[in-house]
């Protein structure tokens, strides 16, 4: 029958059959033999899996309850022991107490001990050992030591840094289980230490309660998986095995089933917090003897039900080849070529998608470019404004420019900066929420009357209270200034009349390079304290200021600045350092007032990075004027040595301080894992685990550390590295993408994102500075 089987298949495969008529092969023989596979699948699985699953659950459960009252008597045991060792019977006079001459003293402690001794059911010996120069034992009478062996033991006791702890004694004859608190329980400096050991046996039977059958194994082990206490005399191979199975299992406590030989053991294991140690309890009970007749009975009837499903098979194929046949010829006529297509696709959705496939690529690509083009056009223009695609050239620039369906080249530039004031006048009092909708009224009106009076411009939204707009104009159609100072006049009348705001617009100078629009922004921005913000409309033309409001030799090293703010954030001091004095070292090649100028701006964005970092400079600083202070510096050197001494150190120090040793050690632990393992798929959860607490705790400690989230950090960290790579060597872009964790695609629009430029662009700005760079120095 099998070989029939196989032989039908192989013909039916030689078809080129389709989705179309898989599922209807499945569908045949689902509804052919579903009913006894149904059967025996559901019988097996509460018969077997869900009665197992009972009785392994029912074991934890009794096995949480057992704990609790172990965990419970060894507390009091501690709890017990410790008051004890405060007791004024154990206090100071001890250490210089003449035993035999005070000897109603003696017998107090004596008689202490025999109730410490008889205060719990778990204690089978106390004792009191008192360091001096001929050593005392109470067990519980009075003894002097002289055996050298014994005082090194206590000795070595009382070395220990610890105050309170468990101990396994395995001197010979002494194999025990031991509590130790050392005396006086005040002192800095104890001289003795009281011990009560545990009664073995005692603590066994609390142990075996954990396992509901009088079959299987209970143990006790200590952090480094040695038994400390068993059910049985010596380690059983079951034992062994399921110490290996734990110790690989990173799980502190849980429960599983575990095959040994013929039989079945549900296994449920956890710890014991006692003190600064950690002890490991596993119970394991057989379950074998209750579940194999009943597996046996569920597999008799999984075999049946896989009979009927073969039987079912046989015949599906047969009537299957029926009911395709049809629907082959009518795909033979629609594409004769499709037999290969028609095994990934269904065969009347294919016949659809052909059909609709082309008009739906076009409406879907038209309007894919009409709703992405403004947020692109918005994106590219906000990178160019602040400075972040500083590292291209000219040429590159307007190839982007040319990407997002501007016309660029022979053009000039222009930038209208908008400013809405006159909100005190308005009757009701305004809420951020309504500047912003002022705000978005204004931008809405901008873009309409943008469009209808220039060929190529476009506005911006800054959402507080100002916006701007940027003109495109053709060398041979430049727009006169008296054209913009017209648009400008039409656009004050209508927030005039429309929003009932005044508008106060700085026109900036014209440039034919895209890379001094950068330029043009801050000549604005600097323009700003010749504007009169009171209750009239202003208009400002920057061709009519004086020259000193000009940028066009600044070279702001942005790349560097951006990497100082980031290595702050982390608290790196040493990297810091180094980017500081390269970021000098790139203003002292300037102009001396265009270096002081840089730190000026490197100061204004620490002290922004600071705020968001939840640090005041103000309160840091002790509202000290920090950018009179660097105005009245100027050797290059002498600013380095200012801003690390005044600014950076007194930073990274309150920011140390606010994150205790425990949050430095995971924090450190955790960072070195990231620069490791950045090239895997690294989690949050998986950070947290490292780190022993929880996601949330991570996250909020990884936030006060750094100033940004966990995703952001590694996303830096990642596209650093690529940098290096892009920079480096001559890896193929795809490779350095697996290399610092991402599939190609997406590296690309993450680090598009971050650094705004491709990848690619990005190598070829790099090469072209290194080639600059060698002919210079040449």
């Amino acid at each position: 029958m099998i070989s029939s089987m196989k032989k039908l298949w192989s013909k039916s495969r030689s078809y080129q059959r389709g989705v179309f008529y898989r599922n209807s092969l499945v569908f045949i023989l689902l509804a052919a033999s579903i009913p006894g596979f149904m059967i025996g699948l559901l019988v097996y699985h509460f018969a077997t899996h869900q009665l197992k699953d009972d009785i392994s659950a029912l074991h934890y459960e009794q096995m949480n309850e057992r704990v609790q009252n172990i965990d419970d008597q060894l507390s009091y045991l501690e709890m017990g022991l410790s008051n004890w060792a405060f007791n004024p019977t154990f206090g100071y006079r001890l250490q210089t107490l003449d035993f035999v001459y005070y000897f109603r003293d003696t017998y107090e402690v004596t008689k202490s001990l025999v109730v410490m001794e008889g205060s719990h059911a778990l204690i089978n010996e106390a004792e009191l050992y008192i360091d001096r120069e001929q050593p005392i034992l109470f067990k519980t009478e009075y003894y002097e030591l002289n055996d050298e062996a014994t005082i090194n033991y206590y000795k070595q006791i009382l070395s220990r840094e610890k105050r309170m702890y468990w101990e396994q004694d395995n001197r010979a004859g002494r194999d025990s289980i031991v509590l130790l608190h050392k005396i006086p329980g005040e002192s800095t400096t104890p001289f003795g230490v009281l011990l009560v050991r545990v009664d073995k046996e005692k603590l066994m039977n609390l142990l075996k309660t954990m396992t509901p059958y009088n079959e299987g194994t209970t143990f006790l082990m200590n952090k480094d998986y040695q038994i400390m206490l068993s059910d049985s005399e010596q380690q059983h191979p079951l034992q062994e095995m399921l110490i290996e199975h734990i110790r690989n299992n990173e799980q502190p406590t849980g429960q599983f089933l575990f095959d040994y030989g013929e039989e079945s053991y549900s296994v449920s294991y956890g710890m014991f917090k006692r003190l600064a140690e950690d002890w490991i309890y596993v119970s394991a009970s057989p379950m074998t003897l209750i579940t194999s007749p009943v597996i046996t009975f569920s597999k008799s009837l999984l075999w049946i039900s896989g009979l009927s499903l073969a039987i079912a098979l046989l015949l599906a194929v047969v009537v299957s080849n029926t009911m395709y046949s049809p629907i082959q010829k009518l795909l033979n006529q629609i594409d004769p070529e499709r037999r290969q297509a028609g095994r990934k696709h269904n065969e009347f959705q294919y016949i659809r998608d052909h059909w609709l496939n082309l008009s739906n690529k076009s409406v879907e690509l038209e309007h894919k470019l009409d709703s992405m083009l403004p947020m692109l056009r918005n994106t590219f223009l906000m990178q160019l404004l602040q400075g972040h695609v500083g590292n291209l050239t000219e040429l590159e620039l307007e190839r982007r420019m040319r990407s997002l369906y501007w016309e660029v080249g022979a053009h000039q530039y222009t930038f209208i900066h908008i400013y809405l004031t006159g909100l005190h006048r308005i009757d009701q009092q305004m809420t951020a929420s309504d500047e912003r909708l002022m705000t978005f009224a204004a931008y809405n009106m901008a873009q309409e009357m943008v469009a209808a009076s220039f060929e190529q411009g476009y506005a911006l939204n800054f959402h507080d209270l100002s916006l701007g707009i940027f003109i495109i104009e053709a060398n041979e159609r430049p727009a006169a200034q008296n054209q913009l100072q017209q648009f400008c006049e039409r656009y004050t009348n209508a927030i005039n009349e429309l929003l009932r705001l005044q508008v106060s617009i700085t026109i900036s100078r014209k440039t034919d390079e895209l890379r001094k629009v950068r330029n043009l922004y801050m000549e604005i921005e600097r323009a700003a304290s010749y504007r009169q913000f009171l209750t009239q409309n202003q208009l400002i033309h920057m061709d009519d200021l004086p020259k000193e409001f000009t940028f066009d030799d600044i070279d702001y090293p942005f790349d560097t600045e951006l990497e100082i703010l980031q290595v702050m954030r982390s608290g790196d001091k040493e990297q810091t350092l180094e980017l500081l004095k390269k970021f000098v070292d790139a203003g002292g090649r300037q102009k001396e007032r265009y270096a002081q100028q840089n730190m000026l701006q490197l100061l204004g964005s620490i002290q922004h990075m600071m705020l968001q970092s939840g640090i005041n400079p103000i309160k840091l600083f002790h509202g000290e004027n920090l950018y009179g202070q660097l105005s009245q510096i100027r050797d290059p050197n002498k600013m380095l040595r200012w801003i690390r001494d005044t600014v950076v150190m007194p930073f990274l120090a309150e920011l140390e301080s606010r994150v205790n040793v425990q949050q430095q050690g995971m924090m450190r632990q955790v960072a070195a894992f990231m620069h490791e393992h950045y090239s895997q798929d690294i989690s949050l959860d998986q950070c947290a685990e490292i780190a022993g607490v929880s996601s949330y705790t991570l996250s909020k400690w990884f936030k006060q550390a750094t100033g940004v989230n966990f995703i952001d950090y590694l996303t830096e960290l990642r596209i650093k590295k690529a940098q290096e790579l892009l920079r480096t060597t001559d890896m193929l872009i795809n490779d350095i993408a697996q290399k610092v964790g991402y599939q190609q695609r997406y590296f690309n629009r993450i680090f598009k994102k971050q650094m705004g430029v491709t990848p690619s662009e990005y190598r070829g700005a790099a090469s072209a500075d290194q080639k600059n760079s060698t002919y210079s120095k040449k």
